[in-house]
Formats: C-alpha cells, structure tokens, sequence
C-alpha cells in the first residue's frame, strides 16, 4: 500500500494486532493530529486566572448589565 493509499484507508474494522507495522504507524499519525488539533487548551495564561468570587444577592440592587 502506497504512503498516499495508507492516508485514505479505512482502519477502524481492523484491530491492532492485525494491523501492519505502516497501518499502526498511521493510525498513531492520525491520533496525533486529532490530540494536536482538540486537546486541551494550550492557553495556559486564561486557566490561570482565578474564578470570579460569588457576589451575594441584594433585592434592593438593581442587576449589573
């Protein structure tokens, strides 16, 4: 199978231990990608803000906005 053949190929019927040494290669290629593009958030600088304190509700206040 060609490198391009191997990039199209359908491997979810098949299981690892079936699977040739280039299919496995590609099925972690593609796994890398997918982790790379929706992993976590690398944005290291937003989840390190402390979360907003609850404000206690007064009646008399008319709401913020």
């Amino acid at each position: 199978m060609s490198n391009d053949d191997l990039r199209q190929a359908d491997l979810s019927n098949l299981s690892i231990t079936e699977m040739t040494p280039a299919q496995r290669a590609e099925l972690k290629r593609r796994y890398s990608h997918f982790v790379e593009n929706f992993g976590p958030a690398k944005d290291t600088a937003a989840a390190a803000k402390p979360a907003p304190k609850p404000q206690k509700w007064v009646p008399t206040k008319k709401a913020r906005g």
